[in-house]
């Protein structure tokens, strides 16, 4: 017997819509619009480390850490700043090293320290691989492997030994993807991104539920593969449901309740969601209108932003240690996908780290012209 019909409603908090994402903010967060995430970011860590008053047996350590984090992070924009004034080989090396240096940063504001073991990339280009990277063995004697640990905080598990190819880190990457797929230089013969959109959803006039749908536009029926919301993860939580509209709707089987003027049973519910959303494989992207989402429909190991940090180890390290391999791969048949990634990955990857850093939606202005 299916459960009673309830009739949903788009949910608001204090007549804000709520919306799906995956930093950690509260529900109905406003955006914090930056055309400088850099700045954002360095003033966010200042502030905090400011905040702790007095260097006490507890709060010591995180004050050094986020000190610590506001270096690298004005290390990271540094290498990034340079980067965006110099031509390949160059460009990718530099690249590299600013996206090593704010996950370094990132991993100080979870709690890990940094300087005071060894640290490693977590990495390897082998050099006779041309086209995959390997996952390093884990790290020993208290030392710290970078890739592992950022994987790790973003609810990754890491097999060292593994291989991770240069067809799967850009087959990864929204931004990109269709240009790839054009090219055909991704792994997969359908395009695998979703375009969707997310909905929070409360029974009308009580307000005492809470769940969210997923839905898509139906000219999408053939151009993916959407059997897959018959099977495996997307048919244990999700069901099909009516749209008036020219969609198709999936609404989720989790439907909580939820005590609509309580703050905590707001937090609570909606980051019980929204880690089911995640769940299902939503990459997000940042655009000048605000937040795309898609659901992957043919997911590998890992989400984009770890991908990212692969493609630039792996183009930084070509460019870096192998003139051979960079004119066959870097300055070959992947030159415009390369050109394309280090245009418009770098600010992408930025906006979304700065939003795992300070629990905060981080977007672009509508009034930036650039």
């Amino acid at each position: 017997m299916g459960r009673k019909k309830i009739e949903f409603v788009e949910a608001k908090k204090k007549f804000t819509s709520v919306k799906y994402f995956p930093f950690g903010n509260v529900p109905g967060e406003s955006y914090v619009l930056t055309s400088d995430p850099w700045n954002y970011l360095k003033a966010f860590l200042k502030n905090e480390h400011d905040s702790i008053k007095k260097k006490t047996e507890k709060l010591g350590p995180k004050k050094d850490k986020l000190s610590k984090a506001l270096y690298f992070t004005e290390l990271a924009e540094s290498f990034q700043r340079s980067a965006e004034n110099v031509q390949m080989p160059t460009k990718a090396t530099l690249t590299y090293y600013s996206v090593l240096n704010i996950v370094k940063a990132f991993l100080l504001v979870r709690g890990h320290d940094l300087e005071t073991n060894q640290e490693y990339h977590g990495l390897s280009l082998n050099p006779n691989d041309t086209m995959d990277l390997t996952i390093s063995s884990n790290a020993k004697n208290g030392g710290i492997n970078i890739f592992h640990e950022f994987a790790k905080e973003l609810g990754y598990t890491v097999k060292p030994g593994t291989k991770i190819s240069l067809e799967e880190m850009i087959s990864n990457l929204p931004e990109i993807h269709e240009l790839a797929y054009n090219l055909n230089l991704t792994k997969t013969s359908k395009r695998k991104f979703l375009p969707i959109d997310i909905e929070f959803l409360s029974n009308n006039r009580r307000w005492n539920k809470l769940t969210y749908r997923i839905c898509f536009e139906k000219k999408h029926k053939h151009d993916y593969r959407i059997e897959k919301f018959k099977k495996g993860i997307l048919s244990k939580i999700l069901e099909e449901s009516e749209d008036s509209k020219e969609r198709v709707c999936y609404l989720s089987k989790q439907v909580r309740n939820l005590t609509h003027t309580s703050e905590s049973s707001w937090k609570s519910n909606y980051n019980e969601l929204c880690k089911e959303i995640t769940g299902c494989n939503i990459r997000i992207m940042l655009t000048r209108v605000g937040y795309k989402y898609y659901l992957d429909l043919q997911p590998d190991n890992y989400s984009p932003l770890i991908y990212y940090f692969s493609l630039m180890f792996y183009i930084g390290s070509v460019a870096r240690y192998r003139p051979t391999l960079n004119e066959e791969i870097l300055e070959g048949q992947y030159k415009s996908l390369i050109s394309e990634v280090l245009t418009s990955s770098p600010k992408q990857f930025l906006y979304l780290i700065a939003g795992f850093m300070t629990n905060k939606i981080c977007a672009v202005p509508m009034a930036n012209l650039n």
